[in-house]
């Protein structure tokens, strides 16, 4: 089996080494150099030093090839970037993300990510392997049916621009899914800086909607803030 693991912080470390020591074929993506040859020596593994939210570098690991990509650094945006490049580029056959941030777990499963897992879900992976089908279904699509696909435009005195969007602090059950810059749709990741002009399309929970638009554009409908 070909794996491809993004990201070589300690778990994406436990993760190539035990993938590794199963037989599987694997190759690191780590954007830091030091860390990657730390990870290079250590584990004997071929690394690819760069970002993996680019396409050229999940290219040069061999995501085309890969049976799993995996995408587990610290940014969850830019674990859901990596895996929709996987899939949607490469056609991985399979993709699993690392969610830091639980109230993300929905909103990734909604984008196509096809496997989830967290902190609350690894234990429960532990607890119970096998969950019926049927049953799971029902509470994914209960968890999902609120929520809504929004837009902004960012004029210029929105107080995110030139920012980077790991930057900015989203509350949960929101994640940006598409800039359009222009006449360029941009998949943004965490790195991304926020322009003047941008289209911004964000799925979330109508819970937070207010927050969204008073973070990206420092007001709310009402005129306030």
């Amino acid at each position: 089996m070909r794996i491809v693991v993004v990201g070589g912080g300690k778990v994406g470390y436990q993760v190539a080494k035990q993938c590794a020591a199963w037989g599987c074929k694997v190759v690191m993506v780590e954007h830091d150099q030091e860390k990657g040859e730390k990870i290079k020596q250590e584990l004997g593994l071929p690394v690819v030093i760069g970002d993996g939210t680019r396409s050229q570098v999940l290219k040069k690991a061999g995501a085309e090839n890969a049976d799993i990509v995996i995408a587990i650094t610290d940014d969850d945006q830019d674990n859901l970037v990596i895996c929709q490049l996987a899939e949607r580029q490469f056609k991985a056959k399979r993709t699993l993300a690392l969610v830091n941030n639980p109230g993300n777990e929905k909103l990734f499963r909604w984008l196509g990510v096809n496997q989830v897992i967290g902190p609350a879900s690894l234990i429960l992976g532990l607890i119970q392997e096998r969950v019926d089908m049927d049953a799971t279904t029902a509470l994914w699509m209960q968890g999902i049916k609120d929520l809504k696909m929004i837009q902004f435009k960012l004029g210029p005195d929105a107080p995110v621009l030139e920012r980077k969007i790991k930057e900015i602090p989203f509350p949960n059950e929101c994640i940006l899914v598409t800039i359009v810059r222009g006449d360029t749709a941009i998949v943004p990741c965490g790195n991304t800086v926020l322009e003047a002009g941008d289209l911004v399309f964000a799925l979330t929970n109508p819970a937070v909607q207010a927050e969204v638009e008073y973070i990206l554009m420092g007001k709310v409908e009402n005129g306030e803030g």
